[in-house]
């Protein structure tokens, strides 16, 4: 008689396919960009010790500084001022820019009467609209935002317009096919295909945008990133300017790598891996 070898269930999990490469992969970048900081840190101490010498500071001297100002009391305040903006900025960007953009996207005749002053409104530097806003609206907080949105929102809206274009409108007569109302299909069928290109937008908003509020501070403000930055400068502070400028790069980078990709990866979620 042959015996049948019963094959007992093990308490581990199966190794999910393609994991392990994605781990490794995800170390190896990891290495990678710390390699590449430290060779930056490398080619900044060199420029310092030898043909800036006594100008340019050293990563030392800048981390002494660092450890000036973020000891301070004004410090955390004027991070905190300079952040408020650009998220204001960039939340009423990013609403304005994706009705647009869909509108764009969906209507022909609203897409042939903006397209024009979405592509001009694209080839005006930010240093123009940060001095209009703050001729315009003053020595006020709102400078810095109307400035932003100028500056950032055609940017935002051709990356919404042009993803809204490429949709397939089968998915849309299915949708009404199986009952879905307008509303549906734009939070079930619109939104959720968009999200890739909101994100991207988003971030190119934000790579510009925390620069217009920082020039903005620098002109018209007596308040966060930017006047500190002018006042370091005032003083031939290079080390005080390097800082201030460093700090609020990582705080965005923060807010690009890990706040803005945490709810991207959320949104999308639903979709299979690999996609």
């Amino acid at each position: 008689m042959s015996s049948v070898r019963v094959q007992r269930p093990t308490s581990q999990r199966a190794a999910v396919p393609g994991s392990a490469p994605r781990t490794k992969h995800l170390s190896g970048a990891v290495w990678l960009r710390l390699a590449a900081a430290l060779t930056v840190l490398v080619a900044w101490w060199l420029i310092s010790e030898t043909v800036a010498e006594g100008v340019f500071p050293s990563p030392m001297a800048t981390a002494d500084r660092f450890a000036a100002i973020a000891t301070s009391e004004t410090f955390f305040a004027q991070v905190g001022i300079t952040l408020w903006r650009v998220v204001a900025a960039m939340t009423v960007t990013v609403v304005a820019a994706t009705i647009i953009g869909v509108a764009m996207g969906r209507i022909r005749r609203l897409e042939m009467s903006l397209d024009v002053f979405i592509l001009v409104g694209r080839s005006i530097p930010g240093l123009v609209w940060a001095l209009v806003a703050v001729m315009v609206v003053g020595l006020s907080d709102w400078a810095p935002v109307l400035a932003v949105f100028l500056t950032a929102t055609p940017l935002v809206v051709v990356q919404i317009w042009e993803a809204s274009k490429a949709l397939d409108g089968d998915l849309f007569r299915m949708a009404q096919v199986f009952g879905v109302g307008r509303l549906g299909r734009i939070r079930h069928v619109l939104l959720p295909a968009l999200v890739p290109s909101i994100v991207a937008g988003t971030k190119l908003g934000l790579a510009l945008g925390w620069q217009v509020v920082v020039l903005s501070e620098m002109f018209g403000q007596s308040s966060g990133v930017g006047y500190q930055i002018h006042e370091n400068f005032g003083n031939f502070d290079i080390a005080g300017v390097l800082v201030w400028t460093i700090v609020f790069s990582a705080i965005m980078a923060f807010i690009e790598y890990v706040v803005i990709d945490g709810v991207h990866r959320r949104l999308v979620r639903w979709r299979p891996v690999g996609r």
